[in-house]
């Protein structure tokens, strides 16, 4: 496109996204800052400055879909920054919600599961909260687990990371946290999820809760007394069957939009 100017540049590339983003120009602000290595304020203040010829590469993996965290390598979660790879499932805000509900049963110094670390998010901000959690993280996922461990060391938490189905040989634990696959394996998903994410981190089978069935069931079997999960927004009814005629206590929360979006359960 030869040299073209920082505020040219972002009116170009909002149309250009405007197909794939709802928020357009937001999006061709933080890949021009990407780009450029500068943050968002720069493009306001130096609107005349020359645009690099490789963000319009950045630009068109956008437009067929490509997930801007895959792009930047970046991801937030809980007002923090982290590393984030292709290949390795992208956190969602209503993720977030999983921790603030368990945060308030936790003493701070228990022993704890984390069933598919995924890229680590959860087990650091735990860890961020209470230092003196003893945590191991699960996942069968090599990518993930090497990006966990590279997040584990930005944040300097101590968490142990283990190949393992579900918690099979990590032994006893007092609290298990997962943000299982739940989506249903035809469940329709939009392209950039389809066609860039890991469908073994989204589908949790035919009907979608089959891991969360033996997640609960693992933990009925196990020591653990606390058990946090997050599920689909269509779930409840077949989490409450799942945990038959548990005697304890067994509340499910919504995350900000309203929709059913996961339990907490304590044994008695």
């Amino acid at each position: 496109m030869g040299s073209i100017r920082i505020d040219e540049a972002l009116k170009r590339a909002k149309e250009q996204l405007k197909e794939v983003s709802e928020r357009p120009l937001f999006e061709a602000e933080l890949l021009l800052a990407y780009a450029l290595g500068k943050d968002r304020v720069y493009l306001h203040t130096h609107p005349e400055a020359e645009v690099p010829w490789h963000f319009w590469g950045l630009v068109q993996r956008r437009a067929a879909y490509e997930p801007l965290e895959y792009i930047t390598g970046r991801v937030s979660f809980f007002g923090q920054e982290f590393l984030i790879e292709p290949g390795v499932l992208i956190p969602r805000p209503e993720t977030e919600r999983l921790i603030e509900e368990l945060a308030p049963w936790l003493r701070g110094d228990e022993r704890v599961v984390e069933i598919g670390v995924g890229s680590g998010v959860i087990s650091t901000i735990l860890k961020l909260k209470f230092p003196n959690l003893h945590i191991v993280a699960t996942d069968i996922n090599p990518k993930a687990m090497a990006l966990a461990k590279k997040n584990f060391r930005r944040f300097g938490v101590d968490v142990e990371v283990r190949f393992a189905d579900l918690d099979e040989g990590v032994g006893e634990c007092d609290v298990i946290v997962s943000n299982p696959p739940y989506i249903a394996k035809e469940f329709p998903l939009p392209p950039n999820v389809a066609k860039y994410e890991p469908k073994e981190a989204l589908f949790g089978g035919e009907r979608g809760d089959e891991l969360l069935e033996r997640i609960i069931g693992r933990f009925l079997r196990s020591s653990a007394k606390i058990l946090a999960c997050e599920m689909g927004f269509d779930q409840k009814e077949a989490i409450q069957r799942h945990f038959g005629d548990f005697d304890g206590k067994l509340v499910f929360y919504k995350d900000l939009a309203g929709l059913d979006r996961g339990f907490i359960a304590r044994k008695r």
